[in-house]
């Protein structure tokens, strides 16, 4: 597992290939199991050929290469600048005024970065603000009227859509700006791979991931993951390999609530707080998960640890072992849902945590503390 570091492998399948893809079409479109089973013009595979096409022509322009650079300053007036090349990766438009979102990962150990529009204009860009914990960037360039994406509503994503991947592959837009673009369908949704991805994993979060079939390769990092209407669904960020070559399985930071409310935190050049808890917890084995499903919630998330000893969780009177099966009224379905309900109720929040101990059904109400306050006290949930 890696952030976008593999190779596509191609489509293959000729003519079994097509059929699938019509028969997906019809299904996709209402048309029933008897229909699809009829013979299929000319006319049909044009029409598919035709919207997708139709698809690259209108979101290639709020696609844009992101080339970076480690600058070093000369020691003597007389030396050169020396100007050393770090990465390439993805972004796309969110403010027609030239503000960029990227993967944070993008921009690491570099202190230049340059922006290239899918006219082939290139711009020097200034970090506007990152965000280490939900691996986002955004970043600002000196244009404006540029074409902005439409962002897509995450209820209506579902698994088997088609889902297409525009980017910078291999840093082949480094120069012109001209983006390619991969389809695939979602192949599942709410992927946990904190523990793959995260170097720190208390300090970074790769939670409820969309997977997705569409090639992604090295350079696609930080570009968008649309769906067949053209609007946004997903921030690209990893692959899954263990080869050289794709194995089919790269990984976007959805495009929900959550998301976008930390890109425009960033776009307004503040930092995104977290809220903290102080607890570690884990799924809930299947024995527990029997007695929560008895007590008709999700199943909710097993406490192991308190820590600190002194913070939020401690105060509400909340103990390892404790089952948390609801925040405020909402079932906790896992370990990882719970972490995204927390991490992204602001500081000072009073929450009430519905909670198993011993099969007794409880309740309190938990403060929430400031998740950066808190990192040098504690290893946050």
């Amino acid at each position: 597992m890696s952030l976008a570091r593999s190779t596509p492998r191609p489509w293959g399948g000729g003519i079994g290939l097509v059929a699938v893809l019509i028969a997906y079409s019809a299904l996709s479109a209402g048309v029933s199991a008897q229909t699809v089973g009829k013979r299929y013009e000319l006319a049909d595979l044009k029409a598919l050929e035709g919207s997708f096409v139709a698809l690259a022509e209108d979101v290639r322009p709020s696609v844009v290469a992101i080339r970076t650079y480690y600058a070093r300053e000369p020691q003597h007036h007389e030396d050169p600048r020396i100007v050393i090349p770090v990465s390439q990766g993805s972004g796309f438009v969110i403010d027609p005024d030239g503000l960029i979102a990227t993967n944070r990962h993008v921009l690491e150990d570099a202190n230049s970065f340059a922006v290239i529009l899918h006219t082939g204009q290139r711009y020097e860009a200034t970090i506007q603000q990152a965000d280490h914990r939900s691996d986002l960037a955004v970043l600002r360039i000196d244009a404006q009227d540029l074409k902005p994406v439409t962002w897509g509503k995450q209820a209506d994503v579902r698994i088997n859509q088609w889902s297409f991947a525009c980017g910078n592959p291999f840093g082949l837009a480094n120069d012109d700006g001209n983006t390619s673009i991969t389809y695939g369908v979602v192949s599942a949704l709410g992927r946990q791979m904190t523990d793959q991805l995260a170097v720190d994993r208390n300090m970074q979060y790769y939670g409820n991931l969309i997977e997705t079939s569409s090639a992604i390769s090295p350079g696609n990092s930080g570009g968008p993951l649309f769906n067949i209407n053209g609007e946004v669904i997903g921030v690209v960020t990893a692959i899954a390999t263990g080869s050289p070559v794709s194995e089919g399985h790269g990984y976007a930071i959805p495009a929900d609530e959550n998301t976008r409310r930390i890109l425009e935190t960033l776009a307004d050049g503040k930092e995104v707080r977290y809220g903290f808890m102080g607890v570690v917890v884990v799924d809930v084995e299947p024995p527990q998960s029997r007695r929560v499903a008895h007590s008709q919630a999700h199943r909710g998330a097993r406490i192991t640890a308190i820590n600190p000893a002194d913070g939020p969780a401690a105060k509400a009177g909340l103990k390892r072992n404790d089952i948390i099966i609801a925040i405020n009224g909402q079932p906790v379905e896992s370990a990882d849902h719970l972490v995204r309900l927390v991490g992204f109720s602001p500081a000072g929040t009073k929450i009430e945590t519905t909670h198993l101990r011993r099969n007794v059904k409880r309740k309190t109400e938990v403060i929430l503390a400031d998740r950066e306050e808190m990192l040098g006290v504690a290893a946050p949930e």
